[in-house]
């Protein structure tokens, strides 16, 4: 959702774009509702209530959350930390927007890393893990079924989160939840494409049972493969988005 601008005296933005990062240390009172605020930022910056592009105005956060704007401010730094928000001089903090070039950069770091991660499922993961991802998986289904979009997206998050549990590699686990922090914001315009939700249900089939039968190397390519494909589709949106803009 957008924000509004944000109230203030003349020249208080002048050297807003350092401001964030160069802050005092926040004092230990407020450091756990500043982090709990950014929880909340970044989950809405994820299901897309808050759109790459959007600003995060002090004022208004502060009175949303019913806080001063001090644990806004950490909470901001976190995200600016994590590379979910930028600031952009006067214009504050904004959620982070991707060109089309380092979107498909990213997509590309995902799919490798997420490869890697259905690979090592298919090597390490237990009885648990598989019953856990086929009822993931009949989330998606039943998500799809019903054309829910929010269900599908978060069960689908879901069970990309789980192939990465099941590969029980946690520097893995760090490396790809830093790297699809860059594209989960873009995810969400996949998601609605039409026929994304379907078509996703048997690529998500065949790396469930590459990975159920112990095929590292089958779990890997289809992983790959998919995720490329998401990659592909959002960056053909956004060049419709684009080429819209400039009509």
């Amino acid at each position: 959702m957008k924000t509004q601008a944000a109230a203030g005296a003349p020249g208080c933005e002048k050297n807003r774009s350092l401001a964030y990062m160069d802050r005092a240390p926040a004092p230990l009172g407020f450091v756990s509702r500043a982090a709990e605020i950014a929880d909340l930022l970044e989950a809405d910056i994820l299901r897309g209530a808050r759109k790459p592009g959007d600003r995060l105005d002090e004022r208004q956060l502060a009175e949303e959350f019913d806080v001063s704007r001090t644990p806004i401010r950490e909470a901001i730094q976190r995200l600016v930390a994590s590379g979910l928000v930028t600031v952009r001089g006067r214009s504050g903090a904004v959620v982070a927007e991707l060109s089309v070039a380092e979107l498909l950069d990213g997509f590309t770091v995902v799919a490798n890393l997420e490869a890697l991660a259905a690979a090592q499922a298919a090597r390490r993961a237990i009885p648990e893990h598989h019953r856990q991802l086929q009822a993931i998986h009949e989330r998606c289904v039943d998500a799809a079924r019903r054309s829910d979009v929010q269900a599908f997206f978060e069960a689908n998050n879901d069970f990309h989160g789980m192939i990465a549990e099941a590969s029980q590699n946690r520097v893995l686990q760090e490396l790809l939840r830093a790297a699809t922090l860059k594209t989960s914001a873009y995810r969400h315009y996949v998601t609605y494409r039409p026929g994304r939700m379907p078509s996703s249900i048997p690529e998500h089939q065949g790396i469930l049972d590459a990975i159920i039968a112990g095929d590292s190397m089958l779990a890997s390519q289809r992983m790959q493969g998919h995720v490329a494909l998401l990659g592909e589709d959002l960056t053909d949106f956004l060049h419709f988005l684009q080429a819209t803009k400039s009509a």
